[in-house]
């Protein structure tokens, strides 16, 4: 059952399934059951790293690239600790193995089936804006050696954004980068490196002072990441296409397929989800009251479910991680 695990301001985690019923999806629980159940206890670790980290006897390739079914954390020392979710908890034996040592939180982590084996893998983004590739085995992220560094030139404050997702339409992620000045390019990942591969401009002017929040998923269902985009409490529809950069023009601001009402502000965390059907995403929103909204995405458009839209209330926490649990 897909849900949030939660971390609240003094280090407990709880588990939060959604509920369905009586035709609607709710963190409220049915009469008779519970939620909110405490799973962890003195999570004070210096990031959290969501992923699909245990194998499973059928491997699933292409998953949708967020969210997991496990943790890995990093610790005040630089090491990677695993944290398998076992009988829906984390209080579990044979917790929180080192699996990892000698990483910083001034990295940055993007999770996804990189090698394509079946498990999520660490793609970092170091302080030289090298891209450095961790391989998950399923104990341990294995170390490559020289073979490490698969990428440069990602400086972060000339690349502030880096969006994985399978761009090309292969079963292999790749990444989408948004430059300072509004530019988004693919750059298309092989399994091992991104050198050597042609770079993609797909887009221009989406500058992050004017849009705000970038929410990647496979909307439209055919296949690649689409983007909604924020700006003037718009949120905007953007299908991806490949394009060949010297036969089209990158899509531009005003080339969105759709638009939403001016519901929607820019301090309002933003959580999409395969909340209903896998491989289907919805959004669910937290405002300034910390209640929970749910958008579901029906035939490309975002349904605003008017006064059924809310699903949770109260929910002043640190932390939100999407989890479908094995």
């Amino acid at each position: 059952m897909p849900g949030f695990i939660v971390r609240m301001d003094n280090g407990d985690l709880k588990w939060f399934p959604l509920f369905y019923y009586d035709g609607k999806y709710k963190f409220y629980p049915p009469k008779g059951e519970k939620t909110g159940r405490e799973v962890g206890r003195d999570w004070n670790f210096k990031k959290y790293i969501s992923g699909y980290w245990t194998p499973t006897a059928a491997p699933t390739y292409r998953r949708r690239i967020g969210g997991g079914s496990d943790l890995v954390v990093l610790d005040d020392d630089g090491d990677l600790r695993f944290y398998p979710f076992k009988e829906e908890s984390f209080m579990c034996m044979g917790t929180g193995d080192k699996v990892g040592k000698g990483f910083r939180d001034t990295l940055d982590y993007y999770v996804a089936e990189w090698t394509g084996n079946g498990t999520s893998d660490l793609l970092v983004r170091d302080e030289d804006g090298d891209l450095r590739l961790y391989p998950w085995n399923g104990k341990e992220f294995k170390d490559l050696g020289r073979q490490e560094k698969v990428g440069n030139g990602f400086d972060k404050k000339k690349v502030p954004d880096i969006y994985p997702g399978y761009w090309t339409g292969g079963s292999r992620p790749d990444i989408m980068i948004r430059k300072d000045n509004g530019d988004l390019i693919v750059f298309p990942f092989d399994g091992k490196s991104f050198y050597g591969k042609e770079d993609i401009k797909i887009g221009d002017d989406f500058k992050p002072k004017h849009f705000q929040h970038l929410l990647i998923d496979e909307w439209l269902g055919n296949g690649t990441p689409d983007m909604l985009a924020y700006r003037d409490k718009r949120l905007h529809l953007y299908q991806f296409g490949v394009l060949d950069p010297k036969n089209e023009k990158p899509i531009r601001p005003d080339d969105y397929q759709w638009r939403s009402e001016k519901d929607f502000h820019e301090d309002w965390t933003y959580l999409v989800g395969h909340w209903r059907t896998p491989g289907r995403p919805d959004l669910i929103t937290v405002n300034r009251s910390n209640d929970l909204w749910f958008y579901p995405f029906e035939d490309g458009v975002l349904v605003d479910l008017k006064n059924d839209k809310q699903v949770g209330n109260d929910w002043k926490v640190s932390h939100f991680f999407d989890f479908y649990p094995i």
